[in-house]
């Protein structure tokens, strides 16, 4: 079940009882307000109207005045209680275009939409077109602090379909699934959330609007190839053939049925997402032993061409105001810029290209910002631990750079000190990641 939708209403009843009908044929539970006009097979006339308030999650409410000129009292009521529970973007006003209808003097007159009325069918249809693109909103958090929390991620994808009703509209969801499935590469989770997301569309598939289905098949692809990545004797990581095209067909389809649109961000953040990951898959496949050096350099191209288009993704997204009002660019849009630097640093070793130092130095400020901006206490200890590795494994390489960096001996020493006692208080937790003992083994060469 999608959103429970409370429908206020003045006047007559007719439209919010069409508004209804065609609602729920789409997969949403509506109720229309109690009241002495209602007809009991369209609402819970035994109920209050703030009981079916509390039970629903949105509300559309249609100005329409009565027979003496003027909007029921009734209606600013519910109107006042839906906007106190729901918030306003989850309260859609609506009146004839043709109709004059007097507002209280604190109602701006742009909080309601006049729709096309024409016809009785236009004023319905209008409804029905402005409710769904009001439903495109951005996820108005850090991302970041949203990730930290992924529980509340888990429990808006387990209500959706569920009797309780969902607590965000598909649109909404499809954004919440992208970032879950960053909170679960993060922290592990990987073969947990991939279960989760593999039942989630087994079960609702048919429901799912062109958002939610393109980032649930995100989410599945993405896992089934990171839970196949391997590694060799001295810790390069890479995917085999098989896995690799299978991956890059996928996100090479879900890229092209992206819709462009004007009034959310589920766009743009998918296509950060894919050319990222499509970044970090090349790269990846470059890195397989049995490719020849022909092909390997040639993956290593299309990581370097992906990642430039990962920049140019980002840079949209990040000029965008939602991005900008939740300081985005400190969280989760400084972690890929962190990844595509660095698989732009490792592109530029494998290809040759003299940029390699320029990369690197990218790379590292974005990891030192990250790790200095959420310090440990601030978010999950994973998080920070995730941070802390990416920064290491960075300033190991600097070591191997330090004439080109500038470093003098006491910078290597201090470098290597840091690391060093960052190696050893990891080795002293039960949790020793691969990771850690790559940077041990790159420590030690360097």
């Amino acid at each position: 079940m999608k959103d429970n939708i409370f429908i206020i209403w003045s006047g007559s009843n007719d439209v919010a009882i069409q508004i209804k009908k065609i609602l729920e044929t789409k997969n949403y539970k509506c109720t229309i307000g109690g009241n002495a006009d209602n007809d009991s097979k369209f609402s819970s006339v035994g109920d209050t109207v703030i009981q079916q308030i509390k039970n629903c999650n949105q509300a559309i409410v249609i100005f329409q005045n009565r027979r003496d000129g003027m909007v029921s009292n009734n209606l600013f009521f519910e109107l006042g209680y839906a906007l106190a529970t729901y918030g306003q973007t989850k309260v859609h006003c609506v009146r004839r275009e043709s109709e004059q209808v007097v507002l209280p003097s604190d109602f701006d007159n742009s909080f309601v939409e006049p729709i096309s009325s024409a016809t009785e069918e236009d004023f319905v249809n209008g409804i029905i077109g402005y409710f769904f693109d009001r439903q495109k909103m951005s996820i108005n958090v850090n991302k970041m602090i949203l990730i930290n929390n992924r529980y509340k991620m888990h429990y808006y994808i387990q209500s959706h379909f569920s009797e309780q009703g969902s607590k965000c509209s598909d649109y909404e969801l499809a954004q919440y699934v992208l970032f879950y499935l960053q909170a679960g590469h993060m922290f592990g989770d990987e073969r947990k959330i991939l279960k989760e997301m593999q039942q989630f569309k087994d079960d609702y598939h048919s429901y799912f609007s062109d958002e939610l289905s393109t980032a649930v098949n995100i989410c599945i692809s993405f896992f089934e190839m990171t839970l196949n990545i391997q590694s060799t004797p001295d810790g390069e990581f890479f995917i085999d053939r098989r896995t690799f095209r299978k991956f890059r067909d996928n996100y090479l389809e879900y890229r092209a049925t992206i819709v462009d649109d004007d009034m959310g961000t589920f766009d743009e953040w998918a296509k950060v997402f894919l050319s990222e990951h499509l970044t970090y898959a090349y790269n990846l496949y470059a890195g397989n032993p049995e490719l020849s050096q022909e092909n390997s350099i040639k993956n290593m191209e299309l990581s370097k061409y992906w990642a430039e288009q990962a920049l140019e993704d980002m840079k949209i997204l990040e000029n965008s105001a939602p991005v900008k009002d939740n300081n985005d660019h400190k969280g989760i849009l400084s972690l890929f810029y962190a990844y595509v630097y660095r698989n732009l640093f490792l592109c530029s070793l494998k290809l040759k290209d003299g940029n390699e130092i320029k990369w690197l130095e990218k790379s590292r400020k974005e990891r030192t910002a990250l790790k200095t901006n959420f310090e440990i206490g601030s978010i999950d200890s994973q998080l920070y631990d995730n941070f802390a590795m990416e920064y290491y494994l960075t300033l190991i390489e600097c070591l191997n750079y330090a004439d080109a960096l500038g470093l003098d001996e006491d910078d290597v020493e201090d470098y290597k000190d840091e690391v060093k006692k960052y190696i050893k208080e990891s080795k002293s937790q039960t949790d020793h990641s691969k990771y850690v003992e790559r940077i041990e083994l790159l420590l030690n060469n360097a």
